[in-house]
Order: structure tokens, then sequence, then C-alpha cells
């Protein structure tokens, strides 16, 4: 598996197979993730989802009875409750789900090294990246989705080359506009190999979540079946994480010429 990520650029199903591996050979790994990173962010989700769509009935009542310059103080209220939960959901979207990101990311890196796998180490180190991610993430979000509102090709174009700046975060270091730039280098050439890689874990992710999404049409309608299926998604969006970290480390080996080694190997002369 190293050999074949460090020595040539893997094919789509390849690079599927190796990560599907990955996947279930280290799956009690990815369910300390998803526990303890993954489960809380999904109780959070529910709980400004369940808000959100209370702000969009209350703003619908107003519109709908036409009493809004009557109940202007009011109409204002709910409006900035809403835009505030609005913020509270792009935040934990930018700025936390990253954080299981690189941990499954580096779980993928220390199984394809042959390192061994501390889930209480690799989730700190996942959480001690929280600063680069935040810096990094919001010239992502201001050039991708702010101004791809206004020029969307330019913006999808944008989205698609900084793929893996997550992964530049997580697994080299990299913080802010570098991390961008890291991940545009390991695109370059490769630009529509990446949009085909990223449709089909899409599709794949998305037919796993219709099979999920049968938890909402047999549970009761409650806060707790909402909890239940985000944590589902996220153990499929796992699955996508291992997949492009494959993926990010063959492209460092194929395109720049860094190699996946282990990090903390020792010579015999070093244990002599």
């Amino acid at each position: 598996m190293l050999e074949a990520i460090n020595n040539k650029e893997l094919k789509l199903t390849d690079i599927l197979s190796i990560a599907t591996k990955l996947f279930f050979d280290n799956f009690s790994m990815v369910m300390v993730v998803v526990a303890f990173l993954f489960f809380p962010i999904s109780i959070l989700n529910a709980m400004i989802m369940d808000r959100l769509n209370i702000g969009v009935q209350l703003l619908d009542s107003f519109n709908n009875t036409g009493a809004i310059l009557e109940n202007m103080p009011a109409f204002k209220g709910a409006a900035l409750n809403f835009f505030e939960n609005y913020l509270l959901l792009i935040a934990l979207y930018l700025f936390l789900e990253p954080i299981g990101v690189i941990s499954i990311a580096k779980i993928a890196k220390k199984s394809v090294c042959g390192e061994p796998i501390h889930m209480k180490e690799i989730i700190g180190e996942a959480m001690d990246c929280l600063w680069s991610v935040i810096i990094t993430a919001i010239p992502y979000f201001i050039l991708v989705f702010i101004a791809g509102m206004f020029f969307i090709i330019p913006g999808v174009y944008l989205g698609v080359i900084w793929t893996f700046y997550v992964y530049a975060i997580g697994l080299r270091q990299k913080k802010g506009w570098k991390a961008l730039e890291y991940s545009a280098k390991l695109t370059k050439g490769r630009f529509w190999k990446t949009v085909l890689m990223i449709l089909t874990i899409f599709l794949i992710a998305l037919s796993w979540d219709w099979i999920f999404g049968t938890v909402k049409l047999i549970l009761p309608r409650h806060i707790a079946t909402d909890i239940l299926s985000y944590t589902l998604s996220y153990i499929v969006a796992c699955f996508a994480s291992m997949t492009l970290a494959v993926l990010f480390m063959n492209r460092e080996a194929v395109l720049l010429g860094v190699k996946q080694v282990k990090e903390h190997s020792t010579t015999e002369d070093e244990k002599n």
C-alpha cells in the first residue's frame, strides 16, 4: 500500500480500493473520532438547524400576514436571530468539522506508514490545528462562497483547486494562504481528475446517505432523530475524508516528490 502510494499515480479505482481497506481496517478508530468529535458536532448541528427552522417559520408568518411594518421590532429580532444561527452553522462547517477530517486523515497516514495509532494523540494534534483551520477557512469562505455567489465559475474553480487545504493543515502543518497554495499545487494539471474524484465521492456518499436517511422515516420526528441522522452522515463523511487523504498522499508523492514515511522511525544505531 505504501509503495503504491509513493511510487505511481493511482487510478480512481485504486484510490477507492485503498481508502475502503483503510476505512474498514481502522473502523474502530474512525468510530472514536465520530464519538468524540462528530457526535458533539451533530448535537450542535441539530440544535442550530432546529432554531433556523423556527426562525424561517416565524419570518414566513410575518410575511404571510403582511404584518412586518406593524411588528417591525419583532421582525428585526427574528431576522437577527436567524442570521446569528446561520453564522453559527457556517462556523460549525468551516471550523469544527475540519478537526474531525484532520483526525481521519492522520489515521489514514499512520495506517499507510505502518505507525501505531494512538487516538488520544491524534485527536489532540487535530484540535491543536484549530487556529490554523480558522485563519485558512476565512479566506477560503470569502473567495469560494461569497465571491462565488457573484462569479460562479471562478468560485467553483477555487473550490476544486483548494480541495486539499484541510489535509495540508493536518498532515503538512501548513496554514493560511500557504495551505491554499499547497492544495493548488496538488491539483495542477489534475483539475478534471480532481473533479471526477469529488463527484465519485459525492455519489457514493449520496447513496449511503439515502440508505441512512430511512432513519428519519422509521423513527418519530424529534431532535434526537436528527442527531442520529447527522451522526450517521458523518460516518459516511469519514469515508470521504479517508479517500481524499489517500489521494492527497498520492498526489504529494507524484507531483511534489514528498514521500510518505514514518514520522517517528528510529534506526538501529539510535536503538543501540
